[in-house]
């Protein structure tokens, strides 16, 4: 418990971290320096793998993952606190995107209230939080995970739809809220 705790304190601070660069604008600078140096790399299969981290595979994700609890006879904490996690996160997504209205390196085509704004990276943390699943309940599949996670968050960042303190932060948020809600259900045994 010492090393859960030890690392959610961490990712506490890592999280107000880039949230107070962010919003003191002291993460610009970095920001459009990574966005300058990245070329835009778009095109039908860059769009296909970013929609990897978007609902389209999110929910059919979530729906794989009950259905297996299920099979076994009841729904484990874990998988109660990926799903919860997941709602609550993307809420926090949602509220951040409108409260501080982050303008996009590029924006997106047909982009409405809460995709308008950049900060924080919803397809990255639902990758993120998906990730932080899997590295918990099939701890060998974790580096795949995590590939993935940072995989889609690299997808934002080339498709230039999002900074990089977009995508950061929502690679800590993901298991940050998701420690937190299996802590809080008690699921973390």
């Amino acid at each position: 418990m010492k090393k859960l705790t030890k690392t959610f304190l961490l990712e506490t601070l890592v999280l107000m971290v880039i949230l107070l660069l962010q919003i003191s604008g002291l993460f610009r600078g970095l920001n459009e320096l990574v966005n300058l140096t990245l070329p835009i790399l778009d095109g039908k299969f860059m769009e296909f793998l970013t929609s990897l981290g978007g609902d389209a595979f999110l929910v059919p994700f979530m729906v794989l993952v009950v259905f297996m609890d299920l099979r076994k006879g009841r729904l484990s904490k874990k998988t109660l606190a990926f799903i919860l996690s997941a709602f609550v996160g993307l809420a926090i997504v949602g509220l951040l995107k409108v409260a501080l209205s982050s303008p996009r390196p590029r924006p997106l085509p047909g982009a409405n209230v809460l995709s308008a704004g950049a900060f924080p990276s919803g397809h990255t943390f639902r990758a993120s939080i998906i990730a932080s699943y899997v590295s918990d309940r099939w701890k060998k599949l974790t580096p795949l995970a995590w590939a993935y996670a940072v995989g889609i968050a690299l997808t934002r960042l080339f498709l230039h739809y999002h900074w990089l303190s977009d995508v950061l932060f929502s690679l800590v948020l993901a298991p940050w809220l998701y420690t937190l809600v299996k802590s809080f259900l008690g699921a973390d045994e």
